[in-house]
């Protein structure tokens, strides 16, 4: 099993940084976005709750192209079925949620630092800001990981996802807001924390138990 979650996460990072697609993409629409942002403020300083809100939204629309990526290549380079013969579904589903988990905290690395930069954020507590934006990524990755085997058998791939994963990601993603605009005012985000943490543990224990019916063609 560890050979097989070892084998299959090398693969995806070996493919992702030969060519680069889905972080490219994701990093260019966050500065892109973060950039307008900014020059739409015009150097006006938001409110703490604004901040936390507009920074979650670059993040989860920049991240879903990622997140879904990497089930979608498997389906269009034909190669889902050698992994269904060759792997088990258990390991399959680790690897592609550890290389999500790796690309969204990726991602949310480049955008903090350029979104309080273009925007002007004074974080009072940096250390829960961190604590609260891997909390919400973990969430997101974990939420979103099999939602995107799903939709990679569909037509409309990239809209679908995130049309789907939006009422999913929504309760973490309100909670994740709260705690960023906590830790930007310099208050406790322990809560917050918590809760992101146990809802991805819930999530990735269902998508364990779904996730071989879902990846099995039966």
């Amino acid at each position: 099993m560890l050979d097989a979650i070892a084998g299959n996460l090398l693969k995806d990072f070996r493919i992702e940084f030969r060519r680069r697609f889905a972080l490219n993409i994701a990093l260019s629409f966050a500065a892109i976005t973060t950039l307008a942002v900014s020059l739409t403020a015009g150097g006006v300083r938001l409110a703490a709750q604004t901040q936390a809100m507009l920074f979650w939204i670059i993040l989860f629309f920049s991240a879903m192209n990622g997140l879904a990526h990497v089930f979608t290549r498997e389906e269009e380079e034909g190669t889902a079925l050698f992994l269904r013969v060759t792997s088990p579904a258990a390991a399959v589903y680790t690897a592609k949620l550890l290389f999500n988990i790796a690309v969204i905290f990726i991602i949310a690395a480049v955008i903090s630092p350029l979104y309080a930069f273009f925007l002007n954020v004074e974080v009072a507590s940096p250390s829960a800001f961190a604590a609260a934006t891997c909390a919400g990524c973990l969430a997101i990755a974990s939420s979103t990981t099999v939602l995107a085997a799903i939709v990679a058998k569909a037509g409309s791939r990239g809209s679908l996802f995130t049309i789907i994963s939006f009422p999913v990601v929504l309760p973490p993603l309100w909670i994740a807001i709260g705690a960023t605009r906590a830790a930007i005012a310099g208050n406790t985000v322990a809560e917050g924390v918590v809760f992101l943490l146990a809802f991805s543990g819930a999530l990735i224990a269902v998508s364990y138990m779904l996730f071989g019916h879902i990846w099995i063609e039966e």
